[in-house]
This record gives structure tokens, sequence and C-alpha cells, in this order.
């Protein structure tokens, strides 16, 4: 189960070390792609991966729509494997993308890991999480 958070610093080659607490769930292989909403990037590993490929091919692509998302996803995911140091390579278009340059925040999300800029996470984690609650209607 992928839970917490840690923070890690890119160096110059855009690499980061995965938390240590994250690297068996990934086992050495998995996907990093941008996230669905926020400038975050999602790591999955490969077994969660398929489940979503999975989800994305039950949409019908015969809507504009679908294909978007399928191509949302899918044109921006790369297969990354760790280093023998724990690291994983980032690519420049992503780092971009997620606004990552020098703290990177990672937070496990039960069956993915998001991927932050420490600013950015900052200020997500600021929301009104006890009004989404009682919007969903959940208790706790």
């Amino acid at each position: 189960m992928l839970i917490g958070k840690y923070t890690n610093s890119l160096d110059q080659k855009g690499r980061v070390f995965v938390p240590a607490a994250f690297r068996a769930d990934l086992e050495g292989r998995f996907v990093l792609t941008r996230g669905s909403e926020e400038k975050s990037l999602y790591i999955y590993p490969m077994e969660e991966w398929k489940k979503f490929v999975e989800k994305l091919q039950q949409l019908p692509t015969s809507r504009k729509d679908s294909r978007a998302i399928i191509r949302y996803f899918c044109s921006n995911a790369v297969n990354c494997d760790m280093d023998s140091q724990g690291r994983i390579l980032i690519p420049s278009e992503l780092r971009e993308k997620a606004e990552l340059k020098k703290d990177v925040v990672f937070i496990g999300m039960v069956s993915r890991i998001e991927i932050w800029s420490a600013e950015n996470f900052m200020e997500a984690d600021e929301e009104d999480i006890e009004g989404k609650l009682e919007s969903l209607n959940i208790d706790f």
C-alpha cells in the first residue's frame, strides 16, 4: 500500500531518489505519467497501470472526449526503472509540466504515487478537506 509523504531533491540531470518506503511496491519498473489535474505527475506500479489502462480501453473511442483522455495519459507516459541507488530520471517535458525544480514531494495515494513540486503541493494541501468530505457525505 502506497501511503505517506516524502520530500527529495532533483539533481541537475533531473534525477530524484524514490522514497525507500515506496521502492518495494514499485518492484523496480513502473509507469510515470502526467496527473489528471493540477501540476502533478503520477507513478503507477505496473499492476496498477494495467488496471488503469483497462479502464481507458473501456472508453468509447468514437467520442472525442474519450480519445482526448486516452491521449493525455498515454502520450505522456514513460516506462521507468530505478537505478541501483533508487533514483529515477524524470524526463524534462514532464518536469516542466509539473513545474519540478528542486524539492519534489512524493505522496502515497494507496494505489499510485503523486509527485509534486514542494510549492505546488503546499498550495494544494491547504484545501478545505472538511468541506469536501461533507459535500461527498463522507463521515470519518
